[in-house]
C-alpha cells in the first residue's frame, strides 16, 4: 500500500503458513521494484515478518525495516546478558564478554542458522559477573547468522521515525477490515491458490476504484476573492 494515498500497490495470496508471509513480500517489493524502477525507502511491518533472512534481504537492498525483530521467548524473558553486550572480534572469530574474556567459536546449526560460541569453565567459574551471564558452567552464545540485520532493526525500534511508520502500518490494518466488513471477503469463496489470488485481485481492484472516484471528484478550488 501506498502510505498517502491508501491505494493498493501489491497484492498476493499464500498458503497459511507463517513462513510464506516473507517470501509474498519479497515477491511484491520486487514488482514494485520492477514496477516504479527503484526500491522502496522503508518497509513498516509487524513482527511475523521480523526474522533475520527478511531483515537480510532488505539490508541488501538498503531499504530501512521499521519491524520489531521475531525473538525466542526464551530471549525476551531471559534475566541474563543478551548478544548485544558481547563485542565481536572478526579477525578471530569470536566474542568477548562483559568482562573481558573471550568466547570462541563452537560450531553452527544449520537448522537453526545460527554459531555457537562459548567460554570455559576457568574463565566464567570465578567471573563476577556469572550471575548476570549464565546459570550453567559456563557461556554459551547463540548468534543468528543474520544477527547483524537484526540487531539494525532492534536499534531502529526506539527512533521517532519507526513510530510514525507503525502509525501509517495501521492505514493498512484498516484495508482488510475494509476487505472484510464493506467488500464481504470474510471467507474465501473460491478454493485453490489460483483462484483465491483472482479473487483477492478482484477484491482490491475494487478497493482502489473506491479511492480513484474519490481523487476525481475532489470540490473544484474556488478563487480567491477580495
Amino acid at each position: 500500500m501506498d502510505n498517502a494515498s491508501c491505494v493498493i500497490v501489491g497484492v498476493q495470496a499464500t498458503a497459511a503458513r507463517m513462513s510464506q508471509e516473507t517470501v509474498a513480500a519479497q515477491n511484491m517489493l520486487t514488482r514494485f521494484a520492477e514496477w516504479q524502477g527503484r526500491a522502496p525507502e522503508s518497509v513498516a511491518a509487524d513482527t511475523t515478518y521480523g526474522n533475520g533472512g527478511f531483515l537480510q534481504w532488505l539490508a541488501d537492498r538498503d531499504i530501512t525495516p521499521y519491524m520489531r525483530t521475531r525473538d525466542s521467548i526464551h530471549r525476551k524473558r531471559s534475566p541474563f546478558f543478551g548478544p548485544e553486550r558481547f563485542t565481536y572480534e572478526p579477525e578471530q572469530d569470536r566474542y568477548i564478554c562483559p568482562a573481558g574474556q573471550p568466547l570462541n567459536y563452537g560450531g553452527q546449526s544449520h537448522r537453526n542458522r545460527s554459531y555457537t560460541y562459548i567460554g570455559t569453565r576457568k574463565r566464567c567459574g570465578a567471573c563476577s559477573l556469572r550471575p548476570q551471564c549464565t546459570s550453567a558452567a559456563f557461556r554459551c552464545l547463540v548468534i543468528h547468522q543474520h544477527e547483524p540485520a537484526r540487531q539494525r532493526a532492534r536499534t531502529l525500534v526506539d527512533t521517532p521515525e519507526f513510530a510514525k511508520a507503525q502509525r501509517q502500518r495501521k492505514k493498512v490494518e484498516a484495508l482488510f477490515a475494509e476487505l472484510k466488513n464493506q467488500i464481504g471477503v470474510r471467507r474465501l469463496r473460491l478454493r485453490r491458490l489460483k483462484f483465491v489470488c483472482e479473487q483477492f485481485l478482484l477484491a482490491a481492484t475494487a478497493q482502489n476504484i473506491k479511492r480513484l472516484v474519490r481523487f476525481l471528484h475532489q470540490p473544484p478550488t474556488l478563487p480567491a476573492t477580495t
